[in-house]
């Protein structure tokens, strides 16, 4: 038996997390999707790049280099929309094939496994996504240097707290899909769960009076932690707290479901 099937009824946590660990990473189709979704990110990246001067109006020439690698950035938000619906689809995959039941009679706590789940695609979404915001800084320091241009300060604060401010979408939608796939039993219920929150703060600028509450939404507090929001953005001490309830709230979700029903 593998590592996931084996009996685990009496192992701790950390056995927990090792089986949830194998089965989300250890096939060679879950690596060539990470790679793939660091392929994406450089190339969406080149995209945004070599386009800024007319989707923004402004000639690249006459754009801060800081500007630039911010708009290289969105090569990570693309990694994390694709390692978002890689998190939701593993635990619907469980699902489908009913090989959910055996991870639940492997590991009878389910709320540890709720927990093992979580730890392992944070950890995993968030190394893909690190690897694909780096790459994507450094795809603007291609274009700006290519075109002769300044290049932004790499011992500028600033620059990595963007970086990694950017790599932090990934772990933290992929953990809501995660939950909602959970709760749902279903991949779409996990995708559906994390673009709900993706797309909320759009959706609150459109409410009147929905400018309120935006710094209570995971995507503010994602900004701020960047240092890319606005005035009125929450200080990143909050948008830690923010990030933290949300994070909770999914996880105690999907915990109820998963605990309240036999599959």
């Amino acid at each position: 038996m593998t590592a996931s099937t084996r009996d685990l009824s009496g192992a701790g946590a950390g056995a927990a997390v090792a089986a949830e660990w194998t089965k989300l990473t250890g096939t060679g189709r879950a690596r060539r999707a990470a790679a793939g979704a660091v392929v994406l990110a450089l190339a969406v990246a080149a995209v945004f790049c070599l386009t800024i001067g007319p989707t923004t109006g402004v000639a690249l020439a006459d754009q801060p280099a800081f500007d630039v690698l911010t708009a290289s950035l969105l090569g990570a938000d693309a990694a994390a929309l694709v390692l978002t619906v890689l998190a939701a689809a593993a635990v619907g995959g469980e699902y489908t094939t009913g090989m959910v039941r055996t991870t639940f009679t492997a590991t009878p706590r389910r709320g540890r496994v709720v927990l093992a789940r979580a730890v392992t695609v944070v950890a995993a979404a968030g190394a893909v996504s690190l690897v694909a915001a780096v790459g994507a800084a450094l795809v603007s320091l291609v274009v700006l240097a290519g075109a002769g241009l300044p290049l932004w300060d790499a011992a500028d604060p600033a620059v990595w707290r963007a970086v990694a401010g950017a790599a932090l979408m990934a772990p933290f939608h992929a953990l809501v899909a995660t939950a909602g796939a959970l709760w749902s039993r279903s991949t779409a219920g996990g995708v559906v769960a994390a673009l709900a929150l993706l797309v909320a703060p759009t959706l609150a600028g459109w409410v009147p009076g929905g400018a309120a509450v935006l710094p209570l939404l995971p995507g503010e507090a994602l900004h701020s932690l960047a240092g890319i929001a606005g005035p009125e953005g929450p200080h990143p001490a909050a948008a830690v707290l923010v990030l933290a309830a949300w994070s909770a709230l999914a996880l105690a979700a999907a915990d109820r479901a998963v605990r309240g029903r036999d599959v």
